[in-house]
């Protein structure tokens, strides 16, 4: 975990390139399980308030279903996430005619 949390650090540092202390960052160890542990819930950082919109819009109309209808079983089985790291965004529909739309945020804060 400690391995991913670093590489997605880096992409973003990677894509702020007016960051000067973005070079610092290749030569960081990893924190390990019990650093993590002791680290979470934002401890140590003060407040910040963020903001995050997504407006999407979608119409579905004049469709006509014609002949046999016919709708499928969502199922997502035991192990359907046993190995997945990183962020997993599930959609099901059983339906017909359906606008399905998803947005995804991902914040990093980076104090340094």
């Amino acid at each position: 975990m400690a391995r991913f949390i670093n590489r997605m650090l880096m992409a973003a540092l990677v894509s702020v390139a007016s960051v000067s202390w973005a070079g610092d960052w290749p030569d960081a160890e990893p924190m390990s399980a019990d650093q993590l542990e002791a680290a979470s819930g934002r401890q140590g950082i003060p407040l910040q308030w963020q903001l995050n919109e997504s407006e999407q819009n979608a119409l579905v109309s004049g469709n006509v279903l014609s002949g046999p209808v016919k709708t499928g079983d969502n199922r997502i089985s035991d192990q359907a996430f046993g190995n997945m790291s990183g962020i997993a965004t599930v959609i099901q529909n059983t339906g017909n005619q359906v606008v399905i739309q998803d947005s995804t945020q991902i914040n990093i804060l980076i104090n340094h």
